[in-house]
């Protein structure tokens, strides 16, 4: 059996599309950091890897509530090792790869149809690199939030209503696609339509039914 769709199943056409943007829209590669940093450091990748993890450090600087320099600080304690600010900088900003192709091709296609946005989680140092990277993507787009700039971040409830409200437009006529199931379920929580994209491939079948 076909795999449902956003659009099938007699389910109406959403207001407005919300999408992610890394993992969705942008390649995202966190092994190249690992990689950089453990080959800066003199040590193992698999043992950088390990020990990352998202916490309260990676949270606020997400929101904006710390700086780049004190994160990493953090991250040399975390991971056991000291880097160069711009060994740091080198390896956090190897995560972002450019866009999917076939995505971004199809991205005009829906915004013609429906109200295209995004929300992203992701701190000012990325932000500045992915928004040269989607250069010719970002114009499908009426507004792109982020979580450093909304000082708040998914899959809290209330990142995913401030954003709605400042849409304009009731959680429940928002269609959101995104990659991580713990964002999808977030989002279902405060009350939008959901759809976990689990691969390149499922978003664009996602888009391809709204695009019709």
């Amino acid at each position: 059996m076909p795999r449902q769709t956003p659009t099938s199943a007699g389910q109406s056409l959403p207001q407005a599309v919300l999408l992610d943007l890394g993992g969705v829209v942008l390649d995202i590669d966190p092994q190249a950091c690992f990689v950089s940093w453990a080959t800066a450091a003199g040590v193992d990748a698999e043992l950088i890897a390990s020990r990352w993890a998202v916490d309260d450090a990676y949270k606020a600087f997400e929101v904006g509530a710390m700086g780049f320099a004190e994160y990493t600080d953090s991250l040399s304690r975390r991971l056991g090792v000291t880097l160069a600010e711009e060994q740091w900088m080198t390896g956090w900003n190897a995560l972002l790869r450019g866009p999917f192709q076939e995505i971004a091709g199809i991205l005009p296609a829906v915004a013609r149809r429906l109200p295209l946005y995004a929300f992203s989680n992701t701190n000012a140092v990325h932000e500045a690199v992915w928004r040269t990277q989607l250069a010719g993507v970002l114009g499908s787009f009426r507004k792109v939030y982020t979580s450093c700039g909304l000082g708040l971040r998914k899959p809290d409830e209330a990142a995913y209503l401030a954003v709605a409200l400042d849409m304009g437009v009731d959680p429940g006529a928002i269609l959101f696609i995104d990659d991580n199931a713990e964002n999808v379920a977030g989002a279902r929580a405060a009350g939008l339509r959901v759809w976990h994209a689990t691969s390149p491939a499922s978003t664009l079948e996602a888009l391809k039914s709204l695009a019709r």
